[in-house]
């Protein structure tokens, strides 16, 4: 494979995070439904941080919560601070994360993706006035369990492509 088609590939699954992060349910879902959507972008970034920790800049993962934001409609910049600090912490854990079990590797994501949404929560308080909610914690669960599913998707797209 060359290099260019690795890059695309993963830029790819990037960008796949992004439409499932801004697509909506259909109306016709219950409302309370929605609250169990995952945070896609924090689960891909943070398995292509483990997995590729020398690949994967902190500039291009700031890049793409910042579309995200745009996208979605909040406040400039707050998902694209939080999705480089996910970044910096799945850099920091790749080593850890490889020794592992999937409980654990489980409890690591539900504590990264908690902070995040503890962080967007706390800025759309600050700007917007909305209050807290416990929901972020059921959130940060939803997140957490779709973790082993999609970096078992992710790591097979890896290891077919080649990508190192």
């Amino acid at each position: 494979m060359s290099a260019l088609t690795r890059v695309v590939v993963v830029l790819s699954s990037l960008l796949i995070g992004m439409l499932v992060t801004v697509g909506h349910l259909p109306r016709m879902v219950p409302e309370w439904l929605a609250l169990l959507r995952p945070e896609w972008m924090v689960l891909v970034c943070f398995f292509w941080a483990v997995e590729l920790p020398e690949r994967i800049g902190l500039v291009g993962v700031w890049l793409c919560g910042t579309l995200v934001d745009v996208l979605v409609g909040d406040a400039v910049g707050s998902n694209g601070a939080c999705l480089a600090a996910v970044s910096l912490a799945g850099w920091k854990l790749q080593a850890r994360m490889r020794l592992y079990s999937p409980f654990q590797e489980i409890a690591l994501v539900f504590v990264v993706s908690l902070g995040v949404l503890w962080i967007k929560a706390l800025i759309d308080n600050l700007l917007n006035g909305v209050a807290f909610t416990p929901y972020i914690v059921v959130n940060a669960f939803c997140t957490s369990l779709w973790w082993i599913p999609l970096s078992g998707v992710l790591r097979r797209v890896k290891t077919s492509f080649d990508i190192r």
